[in-house]
C-alpha cells in the first residue's frame, strides 16, 4: 500500500490525550468542546485553513486538520474532551 494512503488512514487518536492536557492547561478545554460540538462549519473551514497554512505551521497540524474535517471524529474528541475535563 502507499505510504502516503497509509499517513491518510492514520487516526490522531493518539494525540488525543496530549491535545485534551494542552487545552485544559489553558483553559480552554471547554470553549474547545463546545467549538467543536457547535461550529461543525467552523470546524470544516478550520481544517481547510490548517491545511493551508501547513507550510508555515508545520506537518504537525495534519492530525488536528483531519480530525475536524471528519463529523465522527470531532464529535468523538469533544466527548473525550468532556470527559477529560472532569479528571
Amino acid at each position: 500500500m502507499n505510504h502516503a494512503i497509509l499517513f491518510l488512514m492514520q487516526s490522531p487518536r493518539d494525540k488525543w490525550p496530549l491535545w485534551a492536557e494542552t487545552l485544559r492547561r489553558y483553559r480552554f478545554a471547554g470553549i474547545a468542546s463546545w467549538f467543536l460540538e457547535a461550529g461543525r462549519p467552523l470546524a470544516l473551514l478550520s481544517a481547510q485553513a490548517l491545511y493551508v497554512g501547513r507550510p508555515f505551521l508545520g506537518g504537525g497540524v495534519d492530525g488536528l486538520a483531519r480530525m475536524l474535517e471528519s463529523e465522527d471524529e470531532t464529535r468523538a474528541f469533544a466527548s473525550f474532551l468532556d470527559g477529560a475535563a472532569g479528571l
